[in-house]
């Protein structure tokens, strides 16, 4: 099913009505002075300053976005690998948590190992809970330790040290990159 292309850049969408004094969408909605706001509304697509047409919900063109990584990757501060810590291709969720995974897949992609854009993952640890938490329902010129019992603020403090000192829960592509090369990779 193909559905009509409309840019955000079409004024046939809206029109100006005098008796109301302002623009109505093809949707039939009234948007007063907001001419830019009724195209938009009623279009389904954008064109980048490339000329490259996209869904109006992409921020940016998805085209351009693809061209512009190579740059952005290099653009990256290159650190060396301290094979422990995964590792992801850039801009993906294609991980790897040892050298052996490295490996395979670049044989598997028949991509030379030291061709892969390759960044080390940053851990995500779950967040301390801090009392501000509860703000909205604690009187503005209380605080929770007014209200809360010495054993609620004992439990809480060793809540967050657990928190403080659990492993990471989770890892997303960080902000270094790094280059694996055969001579890294299992014998």
């Amino acid at each position: 099913m193909n559905k009509e292309i409309i840019l955000d850049t079409d004024l046939n969408l809206v029109e100006y009505k005098t008796d109301i004094k302002g623009w109505v969408g093809k949707d039939g909605r009234f948007y007063g002075k907001e001419k830019d706001l009724a195209i938009y509304a009623n279009s389904t697509h954008k064109k980048c300053d490339k000329g490259h047409i996209f869904k109006k919900s992409w921020i940016s063109c998805p085209d351009c976005r693809e061209l512009e990584l190579p740059e952005k990757y290099l653009r990256l501060k290159e650190i060396e690998w301290n094979k422990e810590t995964p590792l992801c291709l850039f801009d993906t969720d294609t991980y790897f948590w040892n050298i052996d995974e490295i490996y395979d897949y670049a044989e598997c992609e028949e991509i030379d190992i030291k061709n892969l854009d390759l960044v080390i993952c940053e851990p995500q640890h779950l967040w301390r809970i801090e009392t501000d938490i509860w703000e909205d329902i604690i009187p503005e010129d209380m605080d929770l330790n007014d209200y809360a019992s010495d054993e609620f603020i004992e439990k809480l403090k060793e809540l967050n040290n657990i928190i403080d000192n659990h492993k990471p829960i989770s890892w997303i592509g960080g902000k270094f990159r790094t280059r694996v090369t055969r001579l890294n990779a299992p014998g």
